[in-house]
């Protein structure tokens, strides 16, 4: 029985599949074609997700995709703010609606290329990855962006590369005369004993009507290489912000991720999973999330551990006010082969109205019989304690209860090894604090 949610929508880009395929067979390969065709039966088999299925349990994109949505045309818009961050030595890269802008961008250190949509599907070995990392046959939003996506881009990190200086992704959407519907991936592959730093920033400005937003990331990272990624999401309201992102773990790598929204997004989902396919891996996952009036934010992250000694660390800490709702689904899997694990994972909310929702559900799936694993999960409210001390001391209560939202989210911001980074973050931060129509109960 079919459980997805066929609607207008969904016949749009049924009946405009063949028609999307003619204009980029030309430039793409067999493969990748014949990776599209599969995707799209994929989607046109399951629809889009509705909550009965169970990992959209919690989340519905009825609203976001109620709007007469269309395929993004005009990737010409002009930009006022490429969202750079105030003191941050880095190298900047800018995607208009997901295309790349060289007029706005930098040239890249040594040991780090860029490749857009035309010279990646040029080049055999990127364009044989692409839908090769992401491949759950099960996905219809994967599905949704392998079949219909236009704009691709690929970093490179080369073997053996140092690259100390960050380089910085500004995901800029800009204005629409419609609603519009933007499907569009990025490739990354870290070669051999590399290390890299990747900033990606989500923004928008003068958005009128709704954006739908569909964004996947594949990444590669080889064996003993190292790879810091940073997502920090400013999407303004009316934005709809879905993620894949998918990554594979060589022998001794080590992947660090942020994963930090501080912005007005209507609903965000983000699907963060990591493959630990060899031995010695690592991996650290840091989330923050601060939510007002009706915004609903859906972190789904998965550990998928397949070797032995490998070790994760994951901390996602959020704030709900108003009628705001959260979803944490961390799945963490230690398969039999994958002895002597180590594997934390913790997500802390602070619940600060009676009409905001959070739906937290760790997850631990242990088949092997050496490992130390820890999970857990709390919702509180303000510690009345720490709000009477502050007020003894002077402090006015909203005044207070805002500094003790801020520590408790700044416990992951300060994490961020990079100063700008948390400076820019930490601003961000104080800024939806101010925000004229936050209200704690």
């Amino acid at each position: 029985m079919k459980q997805g949610l066929y609607n207008k929508f969904y016949n749009y880009l049924t009946d405009r599949f063949e028609q999307k395929q003619s204009t980029v067979l030309p430039f793409e390969s067999e493969s990748l074609t014949g990776k599209r065709n599969h995707a799209f039966s994929v989607f046109k088999e399951l629809g889009f997700p509705t909550r009965k299925n169970e990992e959209w349990k919690f989340t519905s994109l009825a609203s976001a995709l109620k709007d007469d949505l269309q395929w993004t045309i005009d990737h010409s818009h002009s930009v006022t703010n490429t969202n750079k961050i105030d003191n941050l030595e880095a190298s900047h890269i800018v995607l208009v609606n997901g295309k790349y802008a060289p007029e706005l961008s930098d040239a890249l250190p040594e040991g780090i290329s860029f490749y857009e949509t035309s010279a990646v599907l040029a080049e055999p070995r990127f364009a044989e990855k692409i839908a090769s990392i992401a491949t759950e046959q099960d996905s219809s939003m994967l599905a949704l962006n392998t079949a219909f996506f236009t704009e691709i881009s690929v970093l490179h990190v080369a073997k053996n590369a140092l690259v100390e200086t960050p380089v910085h992704v500004s995901h800029v959407f800009t204005v629409n005369v419609h609603p519009e519907f933007i499907p569009y991936r990025m490739l990354i592959i870290a070669e051999q004993h590399s290390e890299a730093t990747v900033i990606e920033t989500y923004h928008s400005e003068s958005v009128v009507h709704p954006l739908f937003i569909s964004y996947v990331s594949e990444q590669d990272v080889h064996e003993s290489a190292i790879l810091h990624t940073h997502m920090i999401n400013t999407l303004c309201e009316n934005t709809y912000f879905v993620q894949h992102r998918e990554v594979l773990q060589a022998r001794d790598s080590v992947v660090n991720n942020s994963n930090i929204s501080l912005s007005e997004v209507s609903l965000l989902r983000n699907d963060l999973n990591f493959q630990l396919q060899g031995t010695g891996t690592e991996t650290n996952l840091l989330g923050a999330y601060i939510l007002t009036d009706s915004q609903h934010v859906d972190n789904h992250t998965l550990v998928d551990h397949q070797s032995p000694h490998c070790h994760t660390n994951e901390v996602y800490k959020g704030v709900l006010l108003d009628s705001s709702h959260a979803v944490f689904n961390g799945k963490v899997f230690v398969r039999q082969d994958a002895q002597k694990t180590r594997a934390f994972q913790q997500n802390n909310n602070l619940l600060l109205s009676d009409n905001a929702t959070v739906n937290s559900k760790p997850q631990l799936e242990i088949f092997a019989d050496d490992v130390k694993c820890s999970h857990g999960s709390t919702i509180g409210q303000m510690n009345d304690e720490a709000l009477f001390y502050l007020q003894a001391r002077g402090i006015g209560k909203d005044l207070a209860k805002k500094m003790i939202m801020q520590s408790f989210i700044f416990e992951v911001l300060e994490r961020l090894t990079i100063p700008a980074l948390q400076d820019y973050t930490s601003e961000l931060l104080f800024k939806k604090l101010q925000s004229e129509n936050l209200t704690v109960a």
